[in-house]
């Protein structure tokens, strides 16, 4: 074989000189085009000087892009593609969505596109597709006759893929400029101080309500831990909700500087995978509600006191009735009828009183002492002895006798099992049983009442500790009461760290329980007295 045989011929280098032309010219098209792009801007200034570069590289007559929009398709085109051209952009969307679409002299084309072949002998459009989205179309012509090459195919396909990218960014930019012209709206005009700090405790929100309730400006607090905002504002429990020091926000009162009073409430924030991402405290301003949750528990508490006196004059003039004179059977039983109203209008006055100050809301605080529990069952059981045997029922006590002196408030105490003793003889029908227990178990002091009445229903029974609840039925609507003990009872298990709950079936009796730890404050020598319970 001869050199000359294993030369490459003449037109051999041409197409080879023509390939590398064409391949630079390209990587220089794509290199101004991602440079344009890599610039920034708006997206309708870079896609026409994008739109200029590629058709000015392309020699073509015309190159759109079309972005699909409500109510109609948005175009972004180089200078001398518009006119009759924005005619065919939706047509050419409509087919060239999903997938290339090319004209050729030899195409066929459809109805919609029929007068493209009198302004193009050839047509190509792409595709616009960015993270599986469709966002559009490019597509460029060319008037006189074209073969579309290898590489204007690939050009176009990156072309497209470029400009997918760049439209896809502005459009979430655009999104979260939007959402966070709204939250800033929203924060603005929300009445309510609210707080956003990161899992790092840097604080990330601080709207207008909390600059006024903290008279902190939000520039000196945004951005800064909350350590340093902290050293700001007395606001200690706050601070411990974010960092999770603290358990709950439920019955938490917070008070600024000017005496206005919130209830803060927290939540959590978690990213697109679950994990938690921050916190974000909202105060509501309870001010108003509180001023006038004080003034009506003032207004009752004067009323109820003043109500006392008049009624102890009353009960003091019907007991000294007998020493007028001798009462005949009539006269006895309407004395009697008064006494009794007087003694139901007295227990009225002093379970609204209680009821009142064991309030969540309210400010009563326990006054503990040492409380002889197996002393104090004894009393209550032998005051309540009396109307046991009027109603022909059996009154029985069972007392452990390894109970301890415990620190409690002794006269809520009393109180509390006066109720339960005092409902059980009101509710069990004549010839019943009821009986008193107390009790150590699992490292707790627990009282129980039980009879042998009706029963309460489990749907009774949910509701049953509320305040102001009673149940009604024929069975017991002649029984007085006003719908307070079970609510008293329940509080003053809560204020001492415990509970009260029922446990009851219909034609079973009920047996009613109040459980008080014996642990902390509830035992003597703890240290802490009476100011170290709050109600709420």
């Amino acid at each position: 074989m001869t050199m000359s045989e294993g030369a490459p011929s003449g037109q051999a280098v041409d197409d080879l000189r023509e390939q590398l032309r064409q391949y630079a010219s390209e990587q220089a098209l794509l290199l101004e085009i991602a440079q344009r792009i890599a610039k920034g801007g708006a997206l309708e200034t870079v896609l026409k000087d994008v739109a200029q570069i590629a058709q000015r590289g392309l020699r073509a007559e015309c190159l759109r892009f079309v972005v699909a929009a409500d109510p109609e398709p948005q175009a972004y085109y180089a200078q001398g593609s518009n006119g009759e051209f924005a005619d065919f952009d939706a047509p050419l969307l409509a087919v060239a969505r999903q997938t290339l679409f090319e004209v050729s002299a030899e195409s066929a084309l459809p109805q919609s596109l029929s007068a493209l072949r009198e302004h193009f002998n050839a047509v190509a459009a792409l595709p616009l597709t960015a993270h599986e989205a469709s966002l559009g179309i490019l597509w460029v012509a060319y008037r006189e006759a074209h073969t579309f090459g290898a590489w204007e195919r690939n050009f176009l396909q990156l072309l497209a893929a470029q400009a997918a990218i760049a439209i896809a960014n502005a459009q979430a930019f655009e999104a979260a400029r939007k959402g966070r012209e709204q939250l800033a709206a929203i924060l603005s005009s929300c009445v309510d101080p609210i707080l956003v700090v990161d899992t790092e405790e840097r604080i990330l929100v601080f709207n207008p309500a909390a600059e006024r309730a903290f008279g902190i400006s939000a520039d000196r607090v945004i951005g800064n831990q909350l350590s340093a905002f902290a050293s700001m504002t007395e606001a200690a429990e706050l601070i411990a909700l974010l960092r999770g020091e603290a358990t709950s926000a439920e019955g938490m009162e917070w008070q600024n500087a000017n005496g206005l009073a919130f209830a803060p409430r927290l939540s959590e924030m978690r990213d697109e995978h679950g994990q938690r991402s921050g916190s974000v405290l909202v105060l509501r301003d309870i001010t108003r509600y509180k001023n006038l949750r004080d003034n009506q528990a003032d207004f009752t508490s004067t009323v109820l006191h003043d109500l006392r006196l008049p009624l102890t004059y009353m009960k003091g003039y019907v007991d000294m009735l007998p020493m007028v004179g001798e009462f005949n059977e009539r006269q006895r039983a309407f004395a009697e009828k008064i006494r009794s109203g007087i003694s139901q209008m007295s227990d009225l006055v002093e379970k609204i009183l209680d009821a009142s100050r064991l309030d969540p809301e309210g400010n009563y605080r326990l006054h503990r002492e040492p409380c002889d529990i197996i002393k104090m069952v004894n009393e209550v059981v032998a005051t309540h002895a009396a109307a046991a045997e009027k109603n022909s029922q059996t009154l029985t006590t069972e007392i452990a006798s390894d109970i301890p002196i415990l620190q409690l408030d002794d006269m809520m105490m009393r109180r509390a099992l006066n109720n339960l003793t005092d409902n059980a003889i009101k509710y069990t029908p004549p010839n019943g049983a009821i009986t008193v227990r107390a009790e150590v178990r699992d490292d707790a002091l627990l009282l129980s009442v039980r009879d042998t009445g009706k029963g309460i229903s489990s749907e009774d029974q949910r509701t049953l500790f509320t305040r102001f609840r009673r149940i009604r039925n024929k069975d017991n609507i002649r029984v007085r009461g006003n719908g307070l003990g079970l609510y008293i009872v329940k509080r003053v298990a809560e204020l001492h760290g415990g509970d009260a709950w029922v446990e009851s079936a219909v034609g079973q009796g009920s047996t009613f329980y109040i459980k008080i730890p014996m642990s902390g404050a509830n035992l003597i020598g703890s240290g802490r007295s009476e100011e170290d319970s709050h109600a709420g």
